[in-house]
């Protein structure tokens, strides 16, 4: 049988799911810091409560199957749905209810290179709170998560819904149609003007040569929508006066407030911007949409993005509950790290060799001492007896140390502290085997075996 994955999914072998869970550590305690609570949902939820919110065009998304009662149920496609069902499920959660919550999410979308259909989402998000200070503590938890991540140099695009829902009255559009026209625009930077341009109109063959059906708008709803999107991006309050003269000052109310309470908290236009591009296409969003750019990896796309969602919970219950949150894009965000120099690499601190096999108790019970004190410690397990092979082993697990004890250190009842990163080195700036040999000694060194912790410790 060929060894394969199914298409869209993939393996994250020990180097990459290293970094994936530094990154979801990270986060973690930066929303905890926030005052969020962790929330978990199952993958599979009812089919109806996943359909209607996703949008008529990518509900074709969904994977949906039959349970073994013959429901339909399906994969969630995010976890702001299950997080409404959750609200209005379960009636002792405090109100507001700020949570995070971190796990897969599936769509049955078309593999790219960076595009899985399978994924990590990362998501903060208030629920029951209508002043705009939600939307500041979440753009604020994910701006700080960034950071803490050391991921460059980035911006926070911000748009409202309610300007857009304005742009579609001032371009002579019905309001039916808007949802359909937001999708269109949230493409915008993917595939440019020009196809946004024949999406609004006749329609366009994609790149697979699969034809997409065009709204049908005629050149005055469109030279409108081009006008719009023609405003300048940036600046916060320039963009404000712009859409004032375009579309009254009642469109950015949202982004007026929000603008005060980002000011309030040192978020500059140069990390929040507000752009009127943006439009994202989810068809549950009420208010401000937000969405992150890589200022140096433009090429990666959105990391992150989410919006205000005031009407969402209303599906399943009577009560007024409406929220706001922010979702960072895990796999995504790893691909943009991945570029980068110098990040952790997966691996231990130690290795221990096993030289005797008749003191496995002593060396078992070494590494446990190591252990106690927060070394993590990798006892070989395999079969091979010699020193080289166990060697590799131990660059292989990027080890920083390996620990050596055959039967003259038993002995004396010493250790031999072998500096592998320093070997790996010296390896390299060594040109005879001569060289090799006296380089190699110079990282090692032979210590007494109570002192082992202590050494290692002040090395690491």
């Amino acid at each position: 049988m060929e060894p394969q994955n199914v298409k869209g999914f993939r393996d994250l072998r020990p180097r990459e799911a290293y970094r994936k869970n530094e990154i979801i550590s990270t986060i973690r305690k930066v929303y905890e810091s926030y005052g969020f609570l962790p929330l978990e949902t199952p993958g599979l939820e009812y089919l109806d409560i996943l359909l209607g919110e996703y949008g008529e065009e990518n509900t074709k998304q969904i994977f949906r199957f039959k349970s073994p009662e013959e429901q339909q149920i399906a994969l969630r496609f995010d976890l702001t749905v299950p997080l409404a069902r959750v609200v209005a499920q379960y009636n002792d959660l405090p109100k507001p209810f700020k949570r995070y919550q971190v796990g897969s999410v599936w769509r049955a979308d078309k593999p790219d290179p960076g595009r899985f259909r399978e994924f990590t989402q990362f998501d903060v998000d208030v629920v029951g709170a209508s002043s705009q200070l939600a939307e500041a503590e979440v753009i604020s938890a994910v701006v700080k998560s960034l950071r803490e991540i050391r991921v460059g140099e980035f911006v926070v695009n911000v748009n409202s819904r309610k300007i857009l829902n304005a742009v579609v009255d001032y371009s002579g559009i019905s309001p039916e149609r808007a949802k359909d026209v937001f999708r269109i625009l949230d493409k915008l930077n993917k595939i440019g003007m020009e196809n946004v341009e024949l999406e609004l109109t006749k329609g366009r063959y994609d790149t697979s040569g699969d034809f997409i059906p065009g709204l049908g708008l005629d050149d005055t709803n469109v030279r409108k929508i081009k006008e719009y999107l023609a405003l300048p991006k940036g600046e916060r309050k320039k963009v404000l006066t712009e859409i004032r003269e375009l579309l009254g000052e009642q469109s950015c109310i949202d982004l007026i407030n929000l603008d005060e309470l980002l000011d309030a908290i040192g978020l500059g236009s140069d990390i929040v911007a507000f752009n009127p591009t943006i439009a994202r296409g989810l068809d549950y969003y009420t208010g401000p949409v937000f969405e992150v750019n890589l200022k140096d990896k433009p090429q990666f796309g959105s990391v992150a993005g989410g919006g205000r969602y005031d009407n969402l919970v209303k599906r399943f219950t009577d009560a007024e509950l409406p929220a706001v949150g922010f979702s960072i894009g895990v796999d995504r965000l790893l691909a943009a790290l991945d570029t980068q120099v110098g990040r952790q690499e997966a691996g231990v601190d130690v290795v221990i060799t096993i030289m005797e096999q008749d003191r496995l108790s002593d060396y078992l019970k070494l590494a446990n001492e190591l252990r106690n004190v927060g070394i993590k410690t990798d006892l070989y397990l395999g079969s091979e007896k010699g020193l080289r092979k166990q060697m590799q082993y131990a660059d292989k697990m990027n080890a920083k140390f390996a620990v050596i004890i055959g039967s003259n250190e038993f002995e004396k009842g010493t250790v031999t502290i072998k500096d592998l990163k320093a070997g790996e080195s010296a390896s390299k700036d060594a040109a005879q085997r001569e060289d090799w040999l006296k380089k190699s000694r110079e990282v090692q060194k032979e210590i007494p075996r109570n002192d082992l912790v202590r050494q290692l410790k002040d090395l690491l």
